[in-house]
């Protein structure tokens, strides 16, 4: 069983690194320029890329004179990507969060099977945050579902411990490790254009890919992708 998502992205800019927003990172990974298959032009035509590769690598075929040719490259083609999100079209890494926001990490030692899993972990966390602070999970032994989920805090229960709003009641059973990251102090709303963002929302990560300048190489280009995640359920 696996997670599998299909689209399309269109370059946005020619010869720039492109975020590819996919609420997972992949084990398998590959998509199609459909303008130039279909012009039948010379480039990067196809591109794909495994869960075990290095990162910015990928397998290309580049169609050069008529004729397709396959190549491995090492740099400026896939890595997977963690990065938060600015309100808007652009991401900036966790590093660069808007004035007022925070990121942190928690040691995980416990998570229960719960409605509202309830996680072990040294915190400082208050009443402010129920509802507002958002926390992302990776890393878990054991209760490998909960990986890359974000949850936001529902309750405080005590300075160890604290739950979110995942549902874990039918997944595996916690062994150890894992790390919360954690993401607050946003702006009870942001506006942008005709939407309005919670604080919830506007906390959530990004998870997806970064695409490279070896891939994003012509404005305009319209590229259909497929991404899979091995999991234990499957996508809707």
């Amino acid at each position: 069983m696996a997670i599998v998502k299909k689209g399309t992205l269109t370059v946005t800019a020619g010869g720039t690194a492109q975020y590819l927003n996919l609420g997972f990172i992949p084990n398998y990974f590959k998509m199609e320029n459909k303008t130039k298959i279909v012009a039948n032009t010379n480039g990067v035509q196809i591109a794909e890329w495994w869960g075990d590769n290095a990162n910015a690598s990928a397998y290309i075929w580049t169609m050069t004179s008529g004729a397709p040719v396959l190549s491995y490259i090492s740099s400026n083609g896939v890595t997977p990507e963690l990065s938060y999100p600015l309100i808007g079209s652009e991401y900036v890494p966790l590093t660069g969060l808007p004035a007022g926001a925070t990121n942190t990490n928690l040691t995980i030692t416990g998570i229960s099977n719960a409605a509202n899993a309830s996680i072990t972990a040294t915190h400082a966390f208050t009443s402010a945050d129920i509802g507002v602070t958002t926390v992302t999970i990776h890393g878990v032994v054991g209760m490998n579902q909960i990986n890359t989920l974000s949850g936001v805090i529902q309750s405080v229960t005590s300075t160890t411990s604290f739950t979110v709003n995942i549902n874990s009641t039918n997944f595996s059973s916690y062994t150890s490790g894992g790390i919360a990251n954690v993401i607050t102090g946003a702006p009870p709303t942001t506006t942008t254009g005709f939407q309005t963002y919670n604080t919830p929302l506007y906390n959530t990560s990004f998870t997806g890919l970064l695409l490279g300048t070896s891939l994003m190489v012509t404005t305009s280009d319209v590229w259909q992708y497929v991404a899979v995640l091995d999991a234990p359920f499957t996508s809707a």
